[in-house]
């Protein structure tokens, strides 16, 4: 039995399609099911059951999971231990998009000046892949934006408030008002992010609850787009402010006088099982030292 084997394993069990597992581990495909039907040899059991292109965990399966992650986690952990003193080592972090456009650059271009031979991998991931992402040793810590993580095996490092706003282009006679309501939004055009989006979730409820309904005419996941289409008058976006900046300071977009009751946070994270190693620390450092100049930030 192969730790390699482990590995591609884990990786199939989450996204439960071989093609996505060759994919995302850079492999052929006629590789990927090698390495499963070797292991599956190896243990003398069936691990996944395949019906057409749909792949599922066997009860022997699902009973190998937290085997593997526990024995390649000691592996990555063992050649972490070493990484540090010999060609710079490595960091694997997550990211939710927004945080990966318009914070990390920042850090990252600071840590890379007194860790220059460390190589850096960056996964972009929607908040809810990063326990999956952990598990499978795929990040070692991650940046991500949504609701207070109350997860046992998550370790938070710092966090810090961030604010939702609502945003129109200038002259939209919402801006102009010294303070708007939530009624004022019904039949309003808007353009939101996807629906798996935490605070846009938290905005529809509010709005539900005092039964407005507004136009909604466009949803994306791409932040670019959402403040594109605002700024040419499509409709209102509701984002985190430190995206907006730029177009703020430009005039290019301007805050409605109107606070979402959403209760989002900046956090930083790590698995509670993970071994720090001093490219981790240092990394967590300088994220805390950064976050401490960065405009509007509360550490909660």
């Amino acid at each position: 039995m192969e730790l390699k084997h482990l590995n591609t394993f884990l990786v199939l069990s989450r996204l439960k399609n071989f093609t996505k597992t060759a994919q995302y581990l850079d492999y052929a495909q006629s590789s990927v099911t090698a390495q499963i039907q070797r292991l599956e040899e190896d243990l003398h059991v069936r691990l996944f059951e395949r019906i057409g292109k749909s792949v599922s965990l066997t009860p022997e399966g699902e009973q190998l999971v937290p085997y593997a992650q526990r024995l390649t986690a000691m592996s990555l952990d063992i050649e972490n231990m070493y990484a540090d003193t010999k060609n710079g080592g490595r960091l694997m972090i997550g990211a939710s998009e927004s945080i990966g456009i318009y914070i990390l650059p920042g850090i990252i271009k600071k840590y890379k000046e007194t860790h220059p031979d460390t190589d850096l991998h960056l996964d972009i991931a929607d908040s809810s892949e990063f326990s999956a992402l952990f598990a499978n040793h795929s990040i070692d810590i991650a940046f991500t934006i949504d609701k207070h993580i109350s997860d046992p095996s998550i370790v938070t490092v710092m966090e810090m408030e961030e604010p939702i706003c609502i945003f129109a282009p200038p002259g939209h006679f919402l801006t102009q008002k010294e303070r708007a309501e939530i009624r004022d939004f019904s039949g309003i055009p808007f353009i939101f992010t996807g629906h798996g989006c935490c605070y846009r979730g938290m905005f529809e409820q509010e709005m539900m609850e005092h039964s407005v309904f507004p136009h909604i005419v466009l949803e994306t996941s791409s932040i670019q787009v959402i403040k594109e289409s605002a700024m040419s008058g499509l409709g209102l976006c509701v984002l985190p402010e430190f995206t907006v900046k730029e177009e703020m300071e430009s005039g290019r977009l301007v805050k409605i006088p109107y606070s979402p009751n959403c209760d989002i946070s900046i956090q930083l994270i790590y698995h509670k099982d993970k071994w720090l190693s001093n490219n981790m620390k240092d990394f967590i450092y300088m994220s805390e030292q950064f976050f401490t100049i960065f405009p509007g930030k509360k550490t909660v």
